[in-house]
């Protein structure tokens, strides 16, 4: 071997061994202070496509077909997708494309989004709306076809909205609740209520529906980065997460979740429960990027978005798959 080869070969395998060091140095960094949260939960199936450009948001399930439904946006601004995976196989069977009802692509950012009565409500943020799409639809569509939103539930009035940016059903209410994160994604100063922790500035809104109107019943007044919620008749589930920081599982205790006043919110009186540390039962410290979450048979599940080609880093520290987790 040459002089010159033998350099070069020298200068590879030190840039492959750097490499390989960076890699590890990235697994340590981003996994070691959630190293608990591994250690109870289950690689489910790697979210789709994110290598392709999609930037995973919304998880639902349907526990009539046994799979789950997963959406987000695309990096390049194209039309935002819906998978469909089976929770027994693990396989992806297929995606539909959302368009408006023009035809054209439809680009939300998806932050999340519910099956409701054989409809998808999807999450329309600051359209402050839910975007109605007829699951049946959705299901005997083709492969990479298009499916339109055939309705728009308001949830703004003169003085009011909710910014919608995770979407969940509880006791045959429809919860809609808003991102809050100064500077970049305010809400309303009316949605500012004193707790014990200082203050929340975050409204999630419980409504039944009267139509295509929107006819709210309780809210909840939640602390700021929440991505995702559930509610059982013992517990709530908050998934909050922000950049590259340690996302939280925030479980709070729903026998000490009281209701002690009225708020009007869009325009109706109704009760008031507010989340915070007096009612806080648990913080889980999981991975950075937790998106909305499903409890399914007393697992947690939660999407991620720190794989897709947007963030990249997860691609090496396990962000590519959907986990289950038993807290």
């Amino acid at each position: 071997m040459g002089k010159v080869n033998k350099v070069l070969l020298i200068i590879l395998i030190s840039l492959i061994t750097l490499f390989l060091l960076c890699v590890l140095g990235l697994r340590l960094y981003f996994r070691m202070p959630v190293r608990s949260f591994y250690k109870v939960s289950n690689k489910e199936f790697v979210i789709p496509e994110t290598h392709k450009g999609f930037v995973a948001q919304g998880l639902t399930y349907s526990e009539n077909d046994k799979n789950f439904y997963m959406t987000g946006y695309m990096k390049d601004n194209s039309a935002s997708p819906i998978y469909i995976i089976n929770k027994d196989s693990k396989k992806l069977i297929k995606k539909v494309l959302i368009s408006n009802p023009d035809g054209s692509a439809f680009t939300g950012h998806c932050g999340g989004f519910t099956i409701y009565h054989n409809k998808i409500y999807l999450a329309g943020g600051e359209d402050c709306c839910l975007y109605v799409i007829d699951k049946n639809n959705i299901d005997k569509a083709e492969n990479a076809s298009f499916i339109a939103y055939e309705d728009i539930i308001s949830l703004k009035t003169e003085n009011d909205y909710i910014s919608v940016a995770f979407v969940n059903t509880y006791d045959d209410l429809l919860i809609a609740g808003e991102f809050y994160r100064e500077p970049q994604y305010p809400t309303l100063q009316r949605h500012e209520i004193t707790c014990a922790d200082g203050k929340n500035k975050a409204f999630a809104l419980a409504f039944k529906l009267d139509g295509n109107k929107a006819i709210p019943e309780k809210v909840y007044s939640i602390p700021g980065n929440v991505q995702g919620m559930e509610i059982t008749q013992d517990k709530i589930y908050l998934s909050t997460s922000w950049g590259t920081s340690i996302s939280h599982i925030y479980i709070y205790d729903s026998s000490k979740v009281k209701s002690n006043s009225n708020y009007n919110v869009l325009g109706t009186e109704i009760p008031l429960y507010i989340l915070d540390s007096t009612n806080l039962a648990n913080d889980i410290k999981t991975p950075p990027m937790s998106e909305e979450i499903v409890l399914i048979d007393g697992k947690l599940y939660q999407a991620n978005e720190s794989a897709s080609n947007k963030y990249v880093f997860g691609k090496f520290t396990g962000g590519k798959y959907l986990y289950s987790s038993s807290f």
